[in-house]
């Protein structure tokens, strides 16, 4: 059976975690929009657990019908409510139409949403009490609004995907769990403003992104922070975890998240950390040790805005240096076929970026992009996040 995704903020990112946690090329998904995939998710997961597992998909559920125009897709809902949904409660449903890739059509359901939905409250009607959850001025109800106003498990959220020339009929079933992501970040014993903004769904899709195996392989974070990627690769059971920063102040914040972690988990987590420079982890680690990398690299000094781009390319030059450095230490420690997914910086500025020159450098040590650079970032951002998937190969040293 064929499943919707409604992705976030960054819907390339967000695919890409989708079809590598569900292991399939981005080819197999029978529809991509910019926020919309539509995939049969096989058998492995339920949708629970995918949407538990996932950072970038805000929302999920089974595709339940197709309808040629919008008389069908009354009918659709209207017996979806009748034979779904309690008979002596008062029933509620809300609606939200996303794009399927049809632009003319995503329009003109758009724009007959609240009629639609007043045809299906007063058809309702005629078999009790009914309530219709709406959205101000906006053809899509948020993963809040659904969850608050109780539209899974009593009541009903219908996803309408127009196509050329009929529209898919979804249910949501789960959506992403707002608190819980929220109380992981800002719950923590221990923040820093400067080296703990990474935030823990990126953290938690780049971990995914590294496509390991949670029992088996060995992930280490050589640019730690306070932790927040180790505690991501622990919430999805990544048993063998590395930590190491230069900063002592910043292993002992990753210590105090680990060990609140895992009071919280009710188990125990065990991660080595070091106080080690990444360009000197050969010293502590063995060769082929290390199984998956993931990690974000130091994003440089925080900048004002006021920053000329030749300002900003001697900034990024002084960086890499130290990137370089840490894929040559990386290259003696990484087990055959491992696999690294990293966070760069990107300068916008005066309507271009200034952007991190690594590939290169990447490939004298085996290190070959295999996937990316995806980027993250709001648009008033200073520094964006380009993330990168390599593939190291040490027979493969350019």
């Amino acid at each position: 059976m064929s499943a919707f995704f409604i992705l976030g903020n960054h819907p390339e990112l967000a695919a890409e975690e989708l079809a590598t946690v569900l292991g399939v090329e981005k080819e197999a998904f029978e529809v991509q929009s910019q926020d919309v995939v539509i995939v049969d998710e096989g058998d492995r997961w339920t949708l629970a657990q995918l949407q538990e597992r996932l950072g970038g998909v805000i929302k999920s559920g089974r595709i339940v019908a197709l309808a040629k125009d919008q008389d069908e897709a009354l009918a659709v809902c209207l017996a979806h409510m009748l034979t779904e949904t309690r008979s002596d409660a008062r029933r509620v449903f809300g609606l939200s139409v996303y794009s399927a890739g049809h632009r003319g059509r995503l329009v003109m359901w758009r724009a007959g949403l609240e009629k639609f939905g007043m045809r299906l409250k007063r058809s309702l009607q005629e078999h009790g009490s009914v309530r219709y959850v709406t959205a101000s001025r906006i053809p899509v109800l948020s993963s809040v609004v659904v969850k608050k106003q109780g539209l899974i498990g009593d009541g009903v959220e219908f996803c309408l995907f127009p196509l050329e020339d009929r529209v898919l009929i979804g249910v949501t079933e789960t959506v992403q769990d707002f608190e819980q992501w929220g109380a992981r970040d800002y719950g923590r014993p221990s923040r820093d403003a400067v080296r703990g903004m990474l935030p823990p769904k990126l953290a938690r899709m780049m971990v995914n992104l590294s496509r390991g195996e949670p029992s088996t392989h060995t992930l280490l974070d050589p640019y730690c922070g306070v932790g927040t990627i180790l505690s991501e690769a622990a919430e999805i059971g990544y048993r063998k975890l590395v930590g190491s920063d230069k900063d002592v102040s910043a292993v002992e914040a990753t210590r105090e998240n680990l060990a609140f972690l895992s009071s919280a988990r009710g188990s125990d987590i065990d991660a080595q950390l070091i106080h080690a420079k990444a360009e000197s982890l050969a010293t502590f680690l063995a060769p082929r040790s290390v199984d998956r990398i993931v990690t974000e690299v130091h994003l440089g000094p925080p900048r004002d805005g006021s920053e000329s781009r030749v300002e900003l390319e001697m900034r990024m030059d002084k960086l890499v240096p130290m990137y370089t450095e840490g894929f040559r230490a990386f290259s003696h420690i990484l087990s055959t076929n491992a696999t690294l997914v990293m966070a760069f910086p990107a300068y916008p500025v005066d309507g271009s970026t200034v952007e991190a020159p690594i590939t290169q450098r990447a490939s004298l040590f085996g290190l070959h992009i295999s996937g990316g650079p995806w980027r993250y970032g709001r648009e008033s951002q200073l520094v964006f996040r380009d993330i990168y998937r390599f593939s190291h190969d040490p027979a493969a040293v350019s």
